[in-house]
């Protein structure tokens, strides 16, 4: 795995140095990187230089590992013979010269240039003369705006005078990783981790669990747990890497369907339909039964325990009412919801709901924002709705071909909705192409998809919700594994590394971004990939 990533980021590394130093946008690359930045704007004055004598001063102990980082990124990129000494700076001491790189935890000035609503928290601004001067409100923000510094001391060394404003439109940037029918190393998952935060993604969502494993060990329930599943020291170390690229992430345990790894250790809790066999549906969790409630509840509680620095939960409720399961089928369901709620007309489609309200109001009460799967949430003739502190994460949109809501009528309804198109996924299948298809490929992601159009009837149309609405949280995308086995970790990688750029351009959503992924810059392409880590984290 560390071969791969090397050697492309080597590759990358030898096109930067191979570009022409006399080209004007060397020297001031701004607007060239991806993501592109908001603002940048030349003015006359000193050239900087990247120097053995460069030093970083910081104002605030808490900037110390971010200017490690950037310290260990000038080495690289200038050829030091040891990292830039970094000063914490008191009272004006000692005061910044020329080569140096300051950096100001405080609310930058960012002039008359407009910062998008949902990009406040994460911008920043760079001042390029002698010596730099960046300044951002919070660390998540000046580790944005290290890592876009980074980048152009990757292509120049040099940089001419001038002053860059920058911010995302969307507050959200992820990539969803199918964990729990692949297995992928911690390696491998810290290494999309820089990956991720090199392209400003800020949001990884591990999909925990499904038919075939469960990659994490639940303290109260570690039988449920596949052989090859992360010890708690290997999740803690993805999660430190996480957070020291201030990335969220987002862990996702599916209920009340895709379950049959999870319930073959808990056969009383699955479901046995009302037909004439007395199927039992293995994969489908009969939760009107309060033990297996109660079960589902300690495992929620748990995920809350292991993943502290998670504002969401991802409750899944996706696909539940597949063949043979039916609403006709399940009179338990609507037995449990008819009592529970004291609705008389309530279905058992309406007990999924309440089902989900119900596990919705635990993570609450533990100071969390649950989210689930679009699949229950868009039904017209609802008894029992889906409380609307829930986050909807839309991927497969029927609207008005099933008379099912649309993404608009969510918004409407007053839903908080997230940008999972189906159309875009990244599959692990014998049949799917990553590469080349005009959707579903690093072109299609750059060229067709865009992070405010949601899926309607079933992708003949799209749904367009404004980026500044209070109801749109972000956008991403999807890693399935269908056919695990199909694809190695080292093959996914090789593939998916290439979405990383057109993802990353896509949600932070500049208007300085090429217009298409023919246009990509000589210096973006250069520079795509993040130069391997020397130095233990």
């Amino acid at each position: 795995m560390t071969t791969l990533i090397q050697s492309t980021d080597a590759a990358s590394l030898a096109t930067a140095k191979s570009l022409n130093n006399d080209n004007d946008n060397v020297r001031f690359p701004w607007t060239h990187l991806s993501p592109a930045v908001l603002h940048a704007e030349p003015y006359a004055g000193f050239v900087y230089v990247i120097s053995a004598s460069t030093r970083i001063l910081i104002g605030d102990e808490s900037l110390r590992p971010l200017a490690i980082r950037l310290a260990f990124g000038f080495t690289g990129a200038a050829g030091l013979a040891k990292p830039p000494a970094i000063l914490l700076v008191s009272g004006g001491h000692p005061p910044r010269g020329s080569g140096d790189v300051e950096l100001i935890l405080s609310a930058p000035d960012t002039a008359e240039v407009s910062i998008p609503a949902k990009g406040e928290r994460e911008t920043y601004r760079i001042d390029i003369s002698s010596a730099i001067r960046v300044t951002a409100k919070t660390l998540e923000a000046m580790a944005r705006a290290l890592t876009t510094l980074h980048k152009a001391a990757l292509v120049s060394t040099s940089l001419d005078p001038g002053v860059v404003i920058d911010a995302p439109v969307y507050s959200e940037r992820s990539l969803m990783i199918d964990v729990g029918r692949k297995y992928y190393s911690p390696e491998w998952m810290k290494n999309l981790l820089r990956e991720m935060a090199w392209n400003q993604l800020n949001t990884l969502h591990l999909h925990l669990t499904d038919n075939e494993g469960v990659r994490v060990i639940f303290p109260s329930a570690p039988e449920t747990a596949s052989d090859d599943a992360w010890s708690a020291a290997q999740l803690k170390d993805i999660l430190d890497t996480a957070a020291s690229y201030h990335i969220e992430v987002i862990p996702e345990i599916e209920t009340p369907g895709h379950m049959k790894w999870i319930l073959s250790k808990r056969p009383e809790f699955q479901l046995k339909l009302a037909d004439s066999n007395g199927t039992v549906v293995e994969k489908a969790l009969d939760f009107s039964k309060s033990a297996a409630r109660d079960f589902l509840k300690t495992l929620f509680s748990d995920l809350c325990d292991m993943f502290p620095d998670s504002h969401h939960i991802h409750l899944a409720a996706d696909e539940y009412f597949l063949t043979p399961i039916t609403q006709s089928n399940t009179p338990q369901l609507a037995q449990y919801v008819r009592e529970g709620s004291a609705k008389p007309n309530a279905t058992s489609e309406d007990a999924v709901r309440y089902f989900i309200n119900d596990l919705a109001r635990l993570v609450q009460e533990r100071g969390k924002i649950a989210r689930v799967w679009n699949d229950g949430a868009v039904n017209r003739n609802a008894v029992i709705n889906l409380d609307k502190k829930t986050e909807i994460e839309c991927w497969s949109i029927w609207g008005s071909k099933r008379n099912e809501m649309n993404v608009q009528e969510l918004v409407d309804a007053g839903y908080t909705v997230k940008n999972a198109n189906g159309d875009f996924y990244f599959v692990i299948d014998r049949g799917w192409d990553h590469l080349f298809h005009p959707k579903h490929s690093p072109r299609g992601i750059y060229d067709v998809w865009r992070a405010n159009h949601f899926m309607d009837k079933a992708g003949d149309a799209v749904t367009d919700i404004p980026a500044h609405s209070p109801y749109m949280v972000g956008a991403g995308l999807q890693v399935w594994a269908d056919q695990p086995h199909y694809r190695t970790p080292e093959e996914v990688w090789s593939q998916l590394i290439v979405w990383m750029l057109p993802l990353g351009q896509r949600t932070w959503d500049s208007p300085n971004a090429e217009p298409d992924y023919k246009s990509l810059s000589l210096i973006a392409r250069a520079v795509a990939h993040p130069p391997p880590v020397p130095w233990k984290e």
